[in-house]
């Protein structure tokens, strides 16, 4: 078993660290790109040499596995080998030096990759420059190795002239050297190497091609802008610079968008600078750059991004799937949990439904530094305040109503020694009155005004958790009649500035409708209340680690398994299907933001069916959302989607689910949820799927799949 496990890991290593020259991890393309590197046959089995020579050594050492079967030792160990087998002479004194080579390569990806993690920077094709260098500077002290003629291997004379006429195509001067530069990478300047790089990196990644070509074009304009010679470009890792860049700045490291692709048409320029720059100095030893100024500007970029202040327009990735579109898809799925992170969760400080009585900018008393507040009171169905007479305190019906922690935290101050006032006479001289300040950290403080006196659960110091009674509702400072004032500040004083906060989460009721809000302000006139969870969603969307289901759909089993990541993330994997999909489950909303594996899986239809679910019920609440991705849709409908995603969605994928049927309201032992999936291009439907989900005390029963005429059902077998 041990022997199986270290096989299979340097098989993935091998094909990973040909892949990893176009950043991507694909076992299929390293494998193209494996057999492409053959067509001239000592320079693919020279890189292949090197490639394991690297691998095996590392092995022994007892370097991470991961990185051995991830290809991140051997691929410039690859371009090493390739550049050997293109430069000299194989003879047995070639093995050796391409052994030692190959472990040298090792030694210095090490280096390179211990000191530049450091500042969480790549250490892109370093190891593979100076490991180069030190050959071409050290070969010409060894007698017995050669330099590669044209007579050198008679034998494939006969295949490397059919392979290299090619380049005779009757092709436009661009596209000619478009795929002469793409071949130039495996050290052959060839047309057909090139063709073969070319389509295996648009089948793995649309929007790498397409930043490809970008970066190449912008090369092959400024060239001729310049008047430099665009023969260069077919030379050892010339025109390769450019793509690649574009590539690692476009859609690697940054997530691509319309500002990553017009970035790489002004740092082509800025690479052209560098690479002849370079070129004239390292002339001086007889050392051609090759990718110096590719690995130069990209660390300096993705420097530079660290010290930036705004991150609104260049994103970049934070969790690397070695796909551009992988990348782009996870952060259109994250981007809004991206901009809740920064929030502190801050809750209704009340039970039930009230009426926002004054919002942020209201027009009597939150103007100025003090605008971004609430008032919140209570009305009755005719929407008054308080019942006849409504001259005393006790006939407002907020009035000694229990007054909650917005969220966790430490109380900071109590002010708690001022009497209520009479129905419209307000105290201006203690103008807050009776007050709570928490402390949430991280200088997030909530602040609650006008409270009743001698009522306050807590002091100060004591740590209260978010729901909480801190207190009730009262009349005290200026508050013409009891109201709730509630503020989010910065400092801990009372009365201090007001920062412009939202609400976590909220129901709005309009009519009789309801509407879920996530992060929102509520607005003046509006009637919420804070969501209530109810106990049959809540368990049956209790994703915990360890836990394992079962379905059966079609006649088949799937056994699914719960964990958590070393990220902290929740995932369902089915080894059936090899399928994983993640999502996160903040208690109040149960969302998808990962699906990867077989699209004719029962998980793939959960994770449809199930995108994003508020664990509350409310009836006919409709819970709508955008998929970033298509599903189950033709191959080239996906691809157009690719290619524009990054500027706009010209497939446009939905989600909809409605709170149908609940047998009882507080104590649910049945639920019935129903969603929908639809696809449309320019307003035609591409798919549509609904699904009836049907939720019990034991959780999960079954799901009905309904795709046209078609219905099938995916029964939860145990859980």
């Amino acid at each position: 078993m041990k022997w199986k496990i270290i096989f299979q890991r340097h098989l993935h290593g091998l094909l990973f660290s040909y892949s990893q020259i176009f950043f991507a991890r694909s076992l299929w393309f390293g494998a193209l790109l494996l057999i492409t590197s053959m067509l001239h046959p000592v320079i693919g089995v020279s890189g292949l040499l090197a490639v394991i020579i690297t691998n095996a050594v590392a092995e022994s050492f007892t370097m991470n596995p991961l990185s051995i079967r991830e290809g991140l030792y051997g691929f410039c160990s690859a371009l090493v080998g390739m550049g050997m087998g293109a430069f000299y002479h194989m003879s047995w004194i070639f093995l050796l030096v391409l052994f030692l080579i190959s472990i040298l390569c090792l030694l210095v990806t090490i280096v390179f990759q211990g000191f530049l993690a450091k500042y969480q920077l790549p250490f892109m094709g370093f190891p593979f420059l100076v490991s180069f260098w030190v050959l071409l500077l050290s070969a010409k002290y060894f007698a017995n190795l050669s330099l590669i003629t044209a007579e050198s291997y008679p034998f494939l004379q006969e295949f490397l002239n059919f392979r290299d006429g090619f380049n005779d195509l009757n092709l436009p001067e661009f596209l000619l050297s478009f795929c002469r530069s793409l071949g130039a990478v495996f050290f052959q300047s060839n047309v057909l190497v090139g063709m073969c790089i070319a389509i295996g990196l648009f089948l793995y990644s649309r929007i790498s091609f397409s930043l490809a070509v970008l970066g190449f074009s912008s090369a092959f304009l400024f060239y001729k802008i310049a008047g430099i010679d665009t023969r260069d470009l077919v030379q050892y890792f010339v025109g390769a610079n450019y793509i690649f860049i574009a590539i690692a700045i476009g859609g690697f490291f940054v997530v691509a968008n319309t500002w990553s692709y017009t970035t790489v048409i002004f740092l082509v320029p800025i690479v052209a600078l560098i690479h002849y720059g370079s070129t004239e100095v390292l002339s001086v030893f007889h050392l051609p750059a090759f990718t110096l100024s590719l690995a130069i500007t990209t660390l300096f970029y993705l420097y530079l991004l660290k010290w930036r202040t705004d991150g609104n327009y260049i994103h970049a990735v934070q969790l690397q799937y070695s796909s551009p579109e992988k990348n782009l898809y996870h952060y259109l799925v994250t981007k809004d949990n991206y901009r809740f992170a920064k929030y502190f969760p801050i809750s209704l400080p009340f039970w039930g439904e009230w009426l926002v009585s004054q919002a942020h900018n209201g027009k009597i008393t939150h103007l100025g530094e003090w605008s971004k507040a609430f008032d919140f009171v209570l009305t009755d169905d005719e929407m008054k305040t308080f019942y006849p007479p409504g001259d005393r305190v006790e006939n407002y019906y907020c009035y000694n109503k229990p007054v909650l922690s917005p969220g966790e935290g430490t109380v900071e101050i109590v002010v708690d020694n001022i009497e209520d006032n009479v129905i419209f006479e307000v105290n201006t001289k203690e103008n807050w009155g009776n007050s709570m300040v928490i402390n949430h950290g991280n200088a997030i403080y909530s602040q609650l005004s006008h409270l009743k006196s001698g009522d306050f659960k807590y002091k100060t110091g004591d740590f209260v958790k978010r729901g909480e009674i801190v207190g009730l509702c009262g009349n005290s400072g200026r508050s013409p009649e009891p109201h709730i004032h509630f503020q989010v500040q910065n400092t801990a004083k009372v009365g201090s500035k007001t920062m412009d906060y939202p609400i976590a989460s909220y129901i709005l009721r309009k009519g009789s409708f309801f509407d879920l809000k996530i992060f929102e302000k509520p607005n003046e006139g509006d009637l919420i209340r804070n969501p209530e969870i109810n106990p049959l969603l809540k368990n049956a969307f209790n994703f915990v680690p360890g836990k394992s289901m079962r379905w059966s759909w079609k006649g088949r089993f799937e056994d699914w398994t719960i964990y958590t990541d070393e990220w902290n993330r929740i995932n369902i994997w089915c080894a059936a299907t090899k399928s994983i999909a993640r999502l996160e489950n903040d208690g109040v909303i149960c969302r998808f933001n990962f699906f990867e594996g077989d699209r004719n899986s029962i998980l793939y239809h959960f994770y449809l069916s199930c995108y994003k679910v508020f664990l509350g019920f409310y009836s006919e609440l409709i819970v709508r959302e955008n998929y970033p991705v298509l599903f189950k849709t033709n191959i080239l409908v996906q691809w157009l989607e690719d290619i524009t995603a990054p500027f706009f969605h010209a497939v446009k994928s939905e989600f909809a689910i409605e709170y149908f049927f609940a047998d009882d309201l507080q104590y649910t032992t049945r639920m019935e949820l129903r969603s929908v999936s639809a696809s449309k291009l320019a307003g035609i439907k591409l798919n549509k799927l609904n699904y009836v989900i049907h939720i019990s005390t034991r959780g999960f029963e079954e799901i009905e799949i309904l795709e046209g005429e078609k219905k099938t059902v995916a029964v939860c077998v145990s859980q």
